[in-house]
């Protein structure tokens, strides 16, 4: 009785009979595999950055966290779409995974903000960084640096987000805008400016509710009456929900100064118009906000008659790990110091230390802005005595670098504030936001890259995670030596195999010898904030099981011993307190970046069990490659889909070119190898036919395998035609890929290959089986190969007879080399398990095919195949 597979085969055997093509069924399905590698490859490297971001070294917004999970969701779901195409929908219940996971992330990611029931307007002193809901993140920031860290702002007031819905329900422009949603999104800018118009004129032209205006101007006479002065003049400034919390929106908005209590309520529509002008349409959309959810409250404050004003940066961009503030400064008004209209003076206060930063000549400063009772603001001279002198002085200057500080502390990162200075010399903070920097790492950038009086193991290799950590080596060759693996343990491996996952919450550090930033153990290091250094190419050899050391994974160095001057960079194992966005992007990595499925031989290893992103991307990649030469083995091409190599090789081959596998122009039913284009198929030919094979080794059996053999080399087979000992040997080759399925009589193998210069797509799979000996010589033959290509970085699975080897995520070079090596082993093991009746033979053999493979594929690099045209 045969199986189901076994009927099927022979069905598919019969169709090529029939000279029925299945050529379009696997040119379909590798196209399908095709795209999942790509999923797959984007999907590590959206991934990756996300934990990047997440280890706290970095600064971003939270449009940055949606957009990067929108792209990697997508990502996902293309890479089970993909899965499904190529295994006829089978994975149905891994969508279904999917949406559950998506369900329960996407509500964490909305940036649509509860408006909370307040009055319309609040006083200043009255506000908290928690009210942003209320009365948006610049007015948030401002009153806790005065009401909680006792410093200097101006006296003011808000009108809150809830004055503001108030407004637009009034006016109609909330349903106005949900209308216009779709036709935001247009690209076409002139489209855009239209929209803006119409709003704009919409918010300038809308009627303040009569108890919204009584509210203003009762928070006027209120502060009026506080200050003890009539006829104030104010600053009306925006303070959207997003703004200074979830992005900058630096420049977007407008800002109205100098004015009078009769302009206030126009001044607010100008301010609330400002949320719809076209440059801030395109940053909503730019960012990924929706323009009908924005929400506006309006920061009124004392306007400062300045003498001087301008904007510090509590960290220097270009040195933040340097305890140093930069400060700009201008004469007059700050409006002219953030649009760069006049030259500002730099400082740089470090310590006691100012330094005036060159470029910064005040006596070039020759007009300012400031404040006229009569036309609000106008262009002035900087008086004659002023422009012999600084716009600060040093205490002024040491003043404001305590102040950043101090808000640097308490808003968790780097801040970018605005000041004034009046022309009484009191210093006022008019806005702190987060300070974007491409990278923040505290006192790291300030070390040597090599600490002195200190033995270097190893200093090259590729940094995963950065971190610091010291401990005691444990080198692990494989998973069955994990069982007790100590807490705080250097782990140190050859590959990075998922399976060593399992001890990765112990593990102080991870070192290997090869791998990649976007492998899944990379990951899952990111994912423990575990310091990793990869591809240092002899960790494992250099560095001993019990051995003390520094792994400094900033700069890739590996010390003898305890190194404190490493160890005091604490930065990236414990950063700096964490901001509301990277608290949520934290959050939205729990749910996609553990990995729970590890081993692919397990039971558990089912859809069911995936939990999360990470999860489905790693069965998907395993079952795929499962799929694919699953597929190979079962197929029968027809003799018009196949065409003889011919070659000085004696067995008879048919290659299928699938895509773009031959140099462009081949015609014919015949090609030589020299006109194979597939980068895996030439690296694997060139190991083929390195070193001539021999023959059957000297047995008694000569005459039944001289049989088989004969057979197998008969010229007179062609692609229709079976015989008792031949079957066909199928060579499928794409640019970037090759199936090599080779059936001589009793012998059977299959090698499948993608290689390219994505090496996290990058594999090499090889099975073998069979023979014409007893099970104890076909066992020793297999035990054999496994020696050979364990040594040459395979993971090998053998049972009994059967060989399962595969290696993966490597550089293209590496991998030819190792397919040069399955070249030769393939050839020049053939027929070899009738000689293998004891392990002394195994002993002999292995070191004369090390010999083999030393002498003919070791010396040098593999040639590059034949390029194909376009």
């Amino acid at each position: 009785m045969y199986s189901i597979r076994d009927f099927f085969s022979r069905k598919r055997a019969q169709k090529a009979l029939r000279d029925e093509d299945e050529k379009a069924l696997f040119t379909e399905k590798y196209g399908a595999f095709r795209r999942l590698l790509e999923a797959n490859n984007q999907v590590l490297l959206l991934m990756g950055d996300m934990q990047e971001k997440g280890t706290g070294a970095y600064l971003f917004d939270r449009a940055y966290v949606r957009s990067s999970y929108d792209a990697l969701s997508k990502g996902v779901e293309g890479l089970i779409q993909s899965l499904n195409d190529l295994c006829d929908g089978r994975y149905g219940d891994l969508e279904e995974r999917f949406r559950e996971m998506d369900a329960r992330i996407r509500p964490s990611l909305t940036d649509k903000v509860a408006i909370p029931e307040t009055e319309d307007v609040l006083r200043l002193r009255e506000v908290k960084k928690e009210m942003v809901a209320a009365v948006g993140g610049k007015m948030a920031h401002l009153g806790e640096l005065h009401n909680v860290l006792d410093l200097p702002v101006p006296p003011g007031f808000v009108i809150t987000t809830r004055a503001y819905e108030r407004f637009a329900r009034h006016n109609h422009i909330t349903s106005f805008l949900k209308e216009m949603a779709p036709r935001f999104q247009s690209r076409e800018f002139q489209e855009v400016v239209s929209l803006s118009e119409t709003v704009q004129d919409r918010v300038r032209n809308g009627e303040v509710p009569p108890e919204l205006e009584k509210a203003i101007g009762s928070g006027y006479r209120g502060l009026c009456e506080d200050l003890g002065q009539e006829g104030l003049r104010m600053a009306v400034r925006s303070s959207g929900v997003q703004e200074d919390v979830l992005a900058s929106f630096a420049g977007q908005y407008k800002t109205v100064l100098h004015v009078s209590s009769e302009e206030l309520v126009s001044a607010y529509k100008e301010v609330l118009a400002s949320q719809f002008t076209p440059r801030a349409l395109f940053y909503y959309r730019d960012r990924g906000f929706a323009v009908e959810d924005m929400a506006m409250a309006v920061g009124v404050l004392v306007m400062v008659e300045a003498r001087a004003s301008g904007v510090i940066y509590s960290r220097d961009p270009e040195q933040p790990g340097d305890d140093a503030v930069l400060i700009s400064a201008v004469w007059g008004l700050g409006p002219y110091a953030v649009e760069g209209k006049v030259p500002a003076t730099q400082f740089r206060v470090s310590g006691g230390d100012i330094q005036e930063m060159s470029g910064g000549d005040t006596a070039r400063q020759d007009r300012m802005l400031a404040g006229d009772h009569i036309c609000g603001l106008r262009e002035v001279p900087v008086p004659e005595e002023w422009r012999a002198r600084p716009c600060l002085t040093a205490e002024e200057l040491h003043r404001l670098a305590a102040y950043a500080r101090v808000a640097e502390s308490r808003f968790e990162g780097p801040q970018d504030m605005e000041w004034a200075v009046d022309r009484n010399d009191r210093i006022y903070l008019l806005q702190s936001r987060p300070l974007r920097l491409s990278t923040f790492k505290g006192k790291a950038s300030t070390r040597p890259r090599v600490v002195e009086g200190h033995k270097i193991l190893l200093n090259q290799g590729t940094v995963a995670c950065s971190g610091v950590a010291s401990g005691t080596v444990v080198v692990v060759h494989g998973e069955e030596e994990l069982a007790g693996f100590p807490e705080g343990g250097i782990l140190v491996v050859r590959h990075t195999h998922p399976e060593y996952a399992s001890v990765m919450s112990k593990a102080a550090a991870l070192i290997s010898d090869i791998g990649t930033a976007l492998g899944h153990l990379a990951t899952v290091a990111r994912e423990y904030n575990r310091p990793a250094i990869l591809n240092t190419q002899h960790a494992t050899t250099i560095l001993k099981t019990g051995m003390q050391v520094t792994v400094d994974a900033v700069y890739a160095n590996i010390y003898e011993g305890i190194v404190d001057e490493v160890l005091k960079d604490t930065w990236a194992t414990s950063p700096p307190p964490t901001s509301p966005q990277l608290r949520q992007l934290r959050q939205v990595l729990k749910e996609i970046a553990p990995l729970n499925l590890t081993d692919p031989r397990s039971p558990d290893f089912r859809p069911k069990n995936c939990k999360t992103f990470h999860d489905i991307t790693r069965f998907a990649h395993e079952i795929s490659m499962r799929a694919l030469l699953d597929l190979s083995k079962e197929s029968h091409f027809a003799e018009r889909s196949a065409r003889q190599l011919v070659s000085g090789v004696p067995l008879q081959w048919w290659v299928v070119d699938l895509e773009d596998g031959l140099v462009k122009g081949v015609k014919g039913r015949k090609v030589t190898p020299e006109e194979i284009a597939s980068i895996p198929m030439q690296a694997l030919w060139k190991g083929m036919t390195a070193a001539p094979w021999k023959g059957p080794p000297p047995i008694n059996t000569r005459g039944f395998m001289s049989v088989m053999l004969s057979a197998s080399m008969d010229a007179g087979i062609e692609p229709a035609v079976q015989k008792t000992f031949a079957d066909k040997n199928y060579i499928l080759v794409a640019r970037n890929f090759c199936n090599v399925s080779t059936r001589l009589g009793f012998h059977f193998s299959t090698i499948e290959a993608y290689v390219g210069d994505q090496e996290n797509q990058n594999y090499v799979s090889f099975v073998y089986t069979g023979g014409g000996a007893d099970d104890g010589r076909k066992g020793r033959r297999a035990d054999l190969i496994s020696r050979i290509l364990e040594n040459f970085d395979f993971r090998v699975d053998k049972r009994g007879d059967t060989l399962f080897a595969r290696i993966e995520g490597y550089k293209r070079a590496f991998l030819e080399q190792r397919l040069q090596v399955l070249g030769h082993l393939i050839v020049h093991t053939r027929q070899m398990d009738m000689v293998m009746y004891n392990d002394t033979m195994v002993d002999w053999y292995y070191k004369d095919l090390m010999k083999g493979i030393e002498k003919h594929i070791l010396p040098g690099p593999s040639e590059p195949p034949p390029e194909h045209g376009n």
